[in-house]
């Protein structure tokens, strides 16, 4: 995991108040900054992301669909639980902005999704993949 942090100075001025009113706009200048924080998941992890994603593409559609028959479809190649276990990190990533990104886009790069009920179908195989890895988690 990487944090960005925003470091400020504190300028000397030949009066104190002018010491002060730049320390006091350097620490309003520092909680004004976010911070960021950018998950870094294991290659083996995307890409048990992506042997999903690709079994998920060859469904018309994802409405009505169990993504556990799929996971059984994708079989021996997922490797989570035999060559890796899944981390925090992995989880994070996945459940926030980039891995959900990741997974929806790719996912509409074969099959569009443009209705409402595709997109929530989605969200709910997203949101059970996230209750299966959130599972391996406690089981650590």
């Amino acid at each position: 995991m990487e944090v960005e942090n925003h470091d400020f100075s504190v300028q000397n001025c030949a009066n104190s108040s002018c010491f002060i009113d730049t320390d006091i706009d350097n620490l309003v200048d520092a909680f004004n900054h976010k911070t960021t924080v950018v998950w870094k998941p294991k290659l083996n992890f995307v890409n048990d992301i992506n042997v999903i994603i690709e079994e998920l593409k060859q469904y018309q559609t994802f409405v009505g669909l169990d993504i556990y028959e799929v996971l059984v479809s994708c079989g021996h190649n997922l490797t989570w639980d035999q060559e890796y276990y899944v981390s925090t990190e992995d989880l994070n990533w996945f459940k926030n902005n980039e891995g959900k990104k990741h997974f929806f886009s790719s996912l509409n790069e074969k099959n569009t999704i443009n209705t409402i009920e595709e997109y929530r179908a989605v969200m709910d195989i997203h949101f059970k993949l996230v209750e299966l890895f959130e599972l391996q988690l406690e089981n650590l």
